[in-house]
């Protein structure tokens, strides 16, 4: 019985870092090996940002993040202005708001993809100008996903 406990214990206090890819004991064993791997990153990005191309993609990335949130801080406005939490000014009618809120919406998905498509470029020019050398690929654990719902990682 005092061995159930204590196996039910250590059970609980092994918890996942899901971002390495590997299950730890809660003491701090992977704070090395997560501190190294986020030193190499920095490290890595760093070289990158040196390529024209990188830069390029990854200053059209953060405008378009830019961009998007903009234009989600213009969507809160003017629901903010149908719900009656924001004053309207005299022209800004129910249906002019609304035609509004339906253009900015189709702007904000069109803004998500083309995120989303910028993103996986600048992931491809990653891989392609920095090759997988770094560690999490060399251990092959940039392959792992945890599809266990079961598990509170």
């Amino acid at each position: 019985m005092k061995y159930e406990k204590t196996l039910e214990k250590i059970k609980k206090e092994v918890s996942c870092v899901a971002a390495v890819g590997v299950c730890v004991v809660s003491a701090g064993a992977a704070t090395p090996f997560i501190a190294a791997t986020d030193k190499e990153s920095m490290e890595r990005e760093k070289l990158l940002m040196q390529d024209q191309r990188y830069k390029d993609a990854k200053n059209e990335l953060d405008t378009q993040i830019n961009a998007n949130n903009q234009t989600q801080n213009q969507i809160r406005d003017i629901e903010g202005k149908l719900n009656g939490t924001i004053p309207r000014q005299p022209n800004e009618t129910d249906e002019y708001l609304n035609a509004q809120l339906a253009i900015l919406t189709n702007n904000l998905r069109n803004g998500e993809s083309r995120l989303e498509s910028l993103s996986n470029e600048l992931d491809k020019l990653r891989k392609s100008l920095g090759g997988n050398s770094n560690l999490m690929s060399l251990l092959g654990l940039d392959k792992l996903s945890f599809t266990d719902k079961n598990n509170n990682c």
